[in-house]
């Protein structure tokens, strides 16, 4: 495994990790997808000797609002609806 791996394999998940310390989360809830990430940050902590882990809230992926589709993502803007979505986009998108 090593030396296979991309930088941006080895540092995404560290970034990912470091948000919720730097967010101060006292509860990590993403997709299952994500569980690695979260607990990497609970492991992180007994490494640092953190008295606290975060709660780790694990859920199954949501479906796209698209016909067929398996997730929502952010990379197709109209897969879901988003906090700064206008009205208008959201009427669409769920239409």
């Amino acid at each position: 495994l090593e030396g296979s791996l991309t930088a941006a394999q080895v540092l995404y998940p560290l970034m990912q990790c470091t948000d919720v310390f730097f967010l101060k989360a006292d509860i990590c809830q993403l997709g299952v997808d994500q569980r690695k990430v979260n607990m990497l940050a609970r492991e992180y902590c007994d490494a640092a000797k953190k008295r606290f882990k975060p709660v780790i809230l694990s859920h199954h992926m949501l479906y796209g609002l698209k016909e067929g589709q398996e997730k929502m993502s952010k990379s197709d803007p109209d897969s879901a609806v988003f906090m700064e979505d206008t009205v208008e986009d959201v009427e669409r998108k769920i239409q």
